[in-house]
């Protein structure tokens, strides 16, 4: 599971102007919903860490700032972060859906190993 939180509005900036490709889990600790996910999320971050994908997690109850700044509307949303620009999300418990986001954003990139 290697997925790190995100601690605060700074953390926030400093990591998607990384340079690197980042996926955020926008979550809620009482959502069903994202409990659901979870698992996947973690599946995926152990496939796409290999290729240098950072993955991280925003609790939406702790960080409101972070989440007005992204414009996270429901939880779960999934979104890749490249430069510091929003490249590609997802919202919903749909499996599939973290998948295809990662799916058509690695096509559209150069990966190199």
């Amino acid at each position: 599971m290697p997925f790190n939180p995100i601690d605060d509005a700074q953390d926030f900036t400093r990591i998607i102007n990384s340079g690197k490709t980042v996926l955020i889990d926008f979550h809620a600790d009482w959502s069903g919903l994202c409990r659901s996910t979870s698992q996947q999320f973690s599946e995926l971050s152990d496939t796409f860490v290999r290729i240098g994908v950072d993955f991280y997690r925003v609790n939406v109850d702790e960080l409101e700032d972070v989440v007005m700044e992204a414009d996270v509307r429901v939880v779960p949303t999934y979104m890749v972060f490249k430069d510091g620009k929003k490249v590609g999300h997802a919202t919903g418990v749909d499996g599939l859906s973290l998948h295809k986001l990662m799916g058509s954003y690695m096509t559209r990139c150069e990966v190199v190993a």
